[in-house]
């Protein structure tokens, strides 16, 4: 069926400004003009000048924009084309990337030369792109070019930011007009308050469409009102069982032109098929170097062990490990495989969208704006996904509220009468689950459901890619935090819910139920006891552990470590003040659960926007049930581990108590994961790139829970040349920190990196211990030119960690400031990173309450903590952060340490020995390290090229 042609289109005029600042109001101005003339798809006309502004240029600006006031010098006046602008914008449609900047500053400059602002529709390619493009990982312009290959040589230049926004809006147009029209009603009827009239695109393709039926996609269907993407069911193969590939030859016959043959990779595809092709081999830990393709490593010699009646479940560190493992390394697998191996991604519940409640949540219009745009971008995200992993959508508003409405509670929490229960995304995904042959998921989420994951095929083999992070898993599992603050916001919340001045309120949706109304009276008192019952439980736990704390003397905050014994005894659940929580929170519950009755019993009767109130009744139930399930979980362990478990409260200063917070958990493993995650699986197999700490270590065995005397560990060393591609400088003259000198050390700090950098303009990445540390570097830093130069980017200021690494990805010469989160689990190949400067060596810090405590269990089993625990710990760290030099054989890079301590003390060389043997390792003042960075950077950048 041929789509009706439509007539000509509108003239979209796409402009783009370069100013002397972001603010008219202060004075800044217009600099250069860039506007491209586009209709139907193609550019009809352009138009590009510089402006002389009458005033001095920042230096920021002219290194952003390379435009100089030698540049602008003899440039035009506004005035002189102010009616040439204004001529070619008449008639058209003005368009921007961030409209709200362009159009209004366009404005105010023509009205300040004597003119008339412009009177056309405006729209916005941000906020379009947001929309259309749910899943991208940043709307800055570059990023969304790279992301769409859109050619766009100059950055910050008028005419290019130009020319690239309208091949964008063309892309856009095209993705509009693939809109189901009923997306595009949901849409429409969202009444999103976008930049001047960008919401009109909506609304005209719309009425478009009324006239002219759109059919829908063969790869779509429609369900409770909404266009969702067909399921593409795992196709089972029933191939016979192939012998597996040992010899070299055999290898690469199978390989053909798909997989390169690599020595390293094919000895460690051995090692592990005939570990586990003998009887009574169950366990086996490989530290496979980086470079040389650990993921296809274990995933093709375990496929000729599984296939086709048993599975492998891969459990990584990260959820983003997790995308990684089940992308790229899967279609290398089924690229060479003489049979097919599917693979299913498997994540915590909290994950994936409830797909009826989220349906529900679009009948009722909220007064946030940001909450409506969400709704949109969710509306077209479900036109591709088909996971349900909100993890996809790349938003960093996953922390509004409006997220714990529309999270998944479980397949258990769902009503299998419910029209919507098919296409839900976990009932999808426990088919996959049945069917697939890798289930790939994270630490956290085999710790708890081990059992569950082994079940799925008679000999099912498990493997712990990143391996030395389970133990960590594991703890922080046990690991319970009761925030009174946030509990206080939910008893309001529900209390605002059930009965407040607004219309959708609880006690609305049962006006006419006496029933409902009687339980509803019920709630209101459960709640006023719930409440009261957790200020006294604050109270008591202030007058017990904090009352003779010396406030003064903390800066920050409090971190109190509290007695176990008289926590204990304080949440006994027949303590007085436990049993008056627990049976508010009973009757609570219990009156709830009425009202869940009288409401199912009634189905048919119920708007929208009495399920949306239901739903958010249940969200914020679900969140005082999971208070209570920790208080029980603490008193459980406090218990049973009492010796091996650590408990503290958390107060900010400065505040009220209601910000305390309690928290802690178990310190060690004690055999939990050799009884509750081994026991489950027939065979394990353990891998990572930087396992050990050294030859002699039995660190690892004990962090894993393993028998060092019946495990077999084989090491494969990294496969990157080292020897000519990377260097590792130390300051043997670095100033060390203490109470006396902090103010020295941030000086230091400050000046090295600044030497470092300036000398050095590549991609930099610093490393630190506290992020209060990075804010005083980075307070020093900004008052040197450095800022002039470079995109820095520091954790705890510019924004969230995923963020500020998505922006350094795309850099070409940023610096990012970073702490522990930084030091692993980072992939920036590609001399996306070159230089890697370490402030200090990542032993934890000793003052935190937990350290404390797992150094005190440590000395009463008679181990020293520091050898036992944290130079294995800082060893494995420094090798991660330096892994992320090198991650294709073409990179190259520097890693400098600013600790004398690597060079000084005796456990220096301990560390520097687990390197890679051919890293060269250089101790030298600190005053030449920026030279000797410089040198090697060039030296290596020429030999590179010349390859």
């Amino acid at each position: 069926m041929k789509t009706k042609q439509r007539r000509r289109g509108p003239v979209y005029s796409v402009v783009d400004l370069e100013t002397t600042g972001t603010s008219f109001k202060n004075g800044d101005r217009i600099i250069q003009i860039g506007l491209v003339l586009i209709q139907d798809g193609k550019v009809i006309n352009q138009f590009e000048t510089r402006i002389n502004p009458l005033m001095k240029i920042p230096r920021s600006v002219q290194q952003l924009t390379g435009i100089t006031d030698k540049d602008v010098a003899k440039a035009p006046f506004l005035d002189d084309v102010a009616q040439t602008v204004e001529s070619l914008l008449s008639g058209t449609i003005f368009v921007a990337h961030n409209v709200n900047f362009d159009f209004p500053f366009l404005n105010h400059e023509l009205e300040r030369v004597g003119r008339d602002p412009l009177r056309i529709t405006a729209i916005d390619t941000v906020t379009l792109s947001q929309i259309l493009m749910p899943t991208a990982k940043s709307y800055r312009l570059r990023d969304l070019t790279n992301y769409l290959h859109i050619e766009h040589d100059h950055p910050h230049s008028a005419v290019s930011d130009a020319e690239a926004t309208g091949v964008l809006l063309v892309d856009l147009i095209k993705r509009l007009r693939q809109l189901p029209t009923i997306t595009l009603q949901k849409l429409v009827d969202l009444h999103l308050n976008l930049p001047f009239q960008t919401a009109r695109m909506f609304e005209r393709e719309l009425d478009w469409r009324k006239a002219h039926h759109q059919p829908l996609s063969d790869d779509l269907y429609v369900s409770g009102g909404v266009a969702l993407h067909k399921e593409r069911p795992l196709v089972v193969d029933d191939q016979k069982k192939k012998a597996y590939p040992k010899t070299k030859r055999q290898k690469q016959r199978l390989y053909e032109n798909h997989l390169d043959y690599r020595p390293t990779q094919s000895k460690m595809m051995n090692a592990i098929y005939n570990h586990f092709s003998r009887d009574g081999n169950n366990q086996l830990v490989i530290e496979a170097g980086t470079g040389m393709g650990k993921t296809l490593g274990y995933l093709l010699p375990l496929s000729y062990l599984t296939y086709p009646q048993h599975k492998i479940v891969v459990s990584t560190a990260t959820n983003i490990l997790q995308t990684q493992l089940i992308q790229k390394p899967m279609d290398q697998l089924n690229s060479v495989l003489p049979f097919k191996m599917s693979a299913v991604l498997v994540k915590g519940n909290s994950h994936y969208l409830n797909l009826s409640k989220f349906i529900h949540s679009l009948s009722v219009h909220e007064d946030s704006q940001l909450v409506q745009l969400i709704k949109a971008q969710i509306l077209v995200w479900l036109l591709k996904t088909t996971t349900g992993d909100l993890d996809e959508l790349n938003l960093n508003s996953q922390r509004s509220p409006y997220f714990t409405e529309i999270r998944h509670h479980g397949v258990q929490s769902l009503s299998k009468d419910d029209p919507l229960f098919r296409d839900d995304f976990l009932v999808r995904r426990q088919k996959k689950v049945a069917a697939a042959n890798i289930i790939v998921t994270n630490h956290s989420y085999l710790v708890a459901h081990a059992q569950e994951l082994g079940a799925t095929s008679p000999l099912t083999y498990l493997v712990v890619d990143e391996a030395q992070h389970l133990s960590r898993s594991v703890l922080q599992n046990s690991r319970d935090e009761i925030s009174f603050q946030k509990a206080s916001f939910t008893v309001n919340q529900l209390q605002t819910l059930i009965s407040s001045d607004d219309e959708q309120t609880l006690a609305q949706v049962f006006d006419k139920l006496p029933l409902g109304n009687y339980n509803i009276e019920l709630m209101r008192d459960d709640l006023v006891e719930v409440h009261a019952s957790l200020e006294d439980l604050q109270q008591e736990l202030y007058g017990k552990f904090l009352k003779d704390v010396n406030i003064d003397s903390v800066e920050d905050f409090i971190e109190q470590p509290v007695d176990n014994e008289q926590l204990r005894d304080l949440l006994s659940p027949d303590e007085p003040l436990m049993m008056r929580f627990e049976q508010a929170l009973a009757s609570l519950k219990l009156h709830f659960t009425a009202l869940e009755h009288l409401f199912r019993a009634r189905m048919d009767s119920w708007l929208s926007s009495d399920r949306y109130i239901m739903n958010q009744v249940a969200s914020q139930m679900s969140v005082l049930l999971k208070i209570d399930e920790q208080l029980r979980s603490m008193v459980q362990t406090l218990r049973n581990d009492s010796d091996s478990a650590v408990y503290w409260l958390n107060v900010r200063q400065s505040s009220e108590r209601s910000t305390m917070r309690l928290m802690g958990g178990l310190l060690v493993t004690n055999h939990y994961l050799r009884e509750n995650v081994y026991a489950y699986f027939y065979r394990q197999l353990f891998v990572g790139a930087t396992l050990f700490t050294s030859s002699r270590s039995n660190y690892l065995y004990q962090q894993l829970d393993l028998d060092a005397t019946n495990v077999k560990s084989k090491r494969f060393p990294p496969a990157f040349d080292y020897q000519n591609n990377a260097r590792l400088f130390i300051a043997k003259d670095a100033i060390m920190p203490n109470d006396d000198n902090d103010h020295d050390y941030i000086n230091y700090l400050s000046q090295s990196i600044y030497r470092i950098a300036q000398e050095n303009q590549c991609q930099t990445m610093i490393l630190f211990n506290s992020l209060v540390t990075i804010e005083q570097v980075y307070s020093l830093l900004r008052r040197t030119d450095l800022f002039n130069q470079r995109d820095i980017l520091a954790q705890g200021i510019n924004g969230s960690r995923e963020k500020i690494l998505k922006q350094f990805a795309t850099g070409t010469n940023s610096i990012l400031l970073g702490a522990s989160s930084f030091w692993e689990g980072i992939d920036l190949p590609n001399n996306q990173l070159q230089l890697l400067i370490v402030t200090r060596l990542p032993f934890d810090a000793p003052d935190e309450a937990f350290t404390k405590a797992e150094h005190q269990l440590l000395k009463r089993n008679g181990k020293n903590p520091f050898y036992s625990s944290e130079l294995p710990k800082a060893t494995i760290r420094l090798r991660q952060g330096i892994g992320r030099l090198l991650r294709t054989p073409d990179d190259y890079g520097v890693a400098v340490v600013l600790d004398s301590r690597l060079d000084h003390r005796r456990y220096g060389k301990t560390i520097i020995k687990a390197l890679p043997d051919d890293l060269k390792v250089s101790a030298v003042e600190t005053s030449q390290i920026a030279q000797l960075v410089k040198k090697f950077l060039k030296q290596d950048h020429q030999h590179t090229n010349n390859q």
